[in-house]
């Protein structure tokens, strides 16, 4: 239980800092580019710290794929993504006492109805979270690509949020979603970030375990051919 309770702790820490600096730079309608670092250099800087100890994952459509994907147990998943949702509501409140007359409603992400229609947004965070997730299966959590790990994870994510911020505020985290609405009592399209993440995150984890499956079967093959 006790190894369980740090393992929340980080993932509260690192949900924490992503939210309160990623939302923070779109609460004080910072350039594009210097939200998009915020969020990439803190989710970054969360994988390096927090990795050896929870992942670093601070998201719960990101543990979610990992729990279908088999690399997250699913009671520990459950743990994690309380811990992420209690720390994005926590740096929701944390920018609400630090710039209570900042717009943007804290951050808050929400589709851009000028530019798209409300289920166009819905496949952009689907598509935006599934690519993340995606990234997060094959580096991280198959231990691959090692300390360069982070970085693929957080340029994925700079890379998301410099397309999409102006069109849906680029969440591709329910987290990140929520504790700015919560903080700042303000929902509206919150149903198409809560799921349209969710969607995102089972998807790379079917995906990912799809992918799998097909390389031990080739492996299966390339062993009987040397056998025979």
């Amino acid at each position: 239980m006790h190894q369980m309770t740090r393992r929340m702790t980080a993932e509260f820490i690192g949900t924490f800092g992503l939210i309160f600096f990623g939302g923070g730079a779109a609460a004080m309608g910072r350039p594009l580019i210097d939200i998009a670092l915020a969020n990439g250099l803190a989710i970054m800087i969360a994988a390096y710290v927090f990795g050896d100890i929870s992942g670093g994952i601070v998201n719960p459509a990101v543990t979610l794929g990992g729990a279908i994907a088999g690399k997250i147990d699913w009671r520990d998943a459950g743990m994690y993504m309380v811990a992420q949702f209690l720390g994005g509501i926590a740096a929701g409140f944390a920018l609400l006492t630090v710039l209570p007359g900042a717009g943007g409603h804290l951050g808050a992400t929400t589709i851009n109805t000028s530019l798209i229609s409300v289920p166009e947004g819905f496949v952009l965070e689907a598509l935006g979270t599934f690519f993340l997730t995606t990234t997060a299966l094959h580096t991280a959590m198959s231990d691959r690509a090692g300390n360069a790990a982070p970085l693929a994870i957080g340029f994925t994510l700079v890379m998301i949020v410099t397309f999409m911020g102006p069109l849906t505020g680029a969440s591709v985290n329910p987290a990140r979603t929520l504790g700015p609405a919560v903080a700042g009592d303000y929902y509206p399209h919150i149903w198409v970030y809560l799921l349209a993440t969710s969607l995102g995150g089972l998807l790379a984890g079917f995906l990912y375990k799809f992918m799998q499956e097909g390389r031990a079967d080739m492996r299966f093959r390339e062993a009987l051919r040397e056998e025979g």
